[in-house]
């Protein structure tokens, strides 16, 4: 058991005043460990309102941000941006796992707008070092979102979860398992 207490530097992350594409809002953010005392996280990043932008006017991006101490988190950049149709209208809702030797970091990819379930499906992206983007596919070709990879093997296996069908009636969790990252 252990006991969860509000920081008293609450929030640790806010909008930032310095940069547009996370000046609107910074928020669901997931951190993970950099082994050396540190935190790694990465979150939703809404830029200021764009009129002349195609979609959504707040694109969500992935923010990265960087704590050596694990509370003051100075370091933030972009770290994924919409590149390929399937993630056209935005990245949402990141959540990063260290396995093995690599970061995968699961989002939620926007490709249709306005937003419907058949637009809202899930995408991974990999890191060795937060410094450059190695690889980013969809992992889903269904509605879904909430993906994220258990840390270690289960049945000797790589082993997801993740929200089925999230935007329509009777939504289901669901595991998936890979005996390899080009499975997923």
């Amino acid at each position: 058991m252990f006991t969860v207490r509000r920081h008293r530097h609450n929030p640790l992350l806010r909008p930032s005043t310095q940069t547009s594409w996370d000046g609107y809002a910074a928020f669901n953010w997931c951190p993970v460990p950099d082994g050396k005392g540190g935190v790694h996280a990465v979150y939703r990043a809404m830029a200021h309102e764009d009129p002349l932008r195609e979609g959504p006017k707040h694109l969500s991006t992935i923010g990265y941000t960087h704590a050596v101490d694990g509370e003051h988190f100075d370091e933030r950049r972009q770290l994924i941006v919409p590149e390929y149709e399937w993630e056209r209208f935005g990245c949402e809702d990141p959540r990063v796992v260290h396995y093995g030797d690599t970061y995968y970091i699961f989002y939620t990819a926007l490709s249709t707008y306005p937003f419907t379930p058949e637009g809202i499906k899930t995408a991974v992206a990999t890191t060795k070092d937060f410094k450059t983007i190695d690889s980013k596919a969809l992992v889903t070709p269904f509605n879904s979102k909430a993906m994220t990879l258990f840390p270690e093997p289960i049945g000797g296996k790589m082993t997801a979860i993740l929200t089925a069908d999230a935007h329509l009636p009777e939504s289901r969790m669901a595991i998936a398992q890979f005996d390899s990252p080009e499975e997923m």
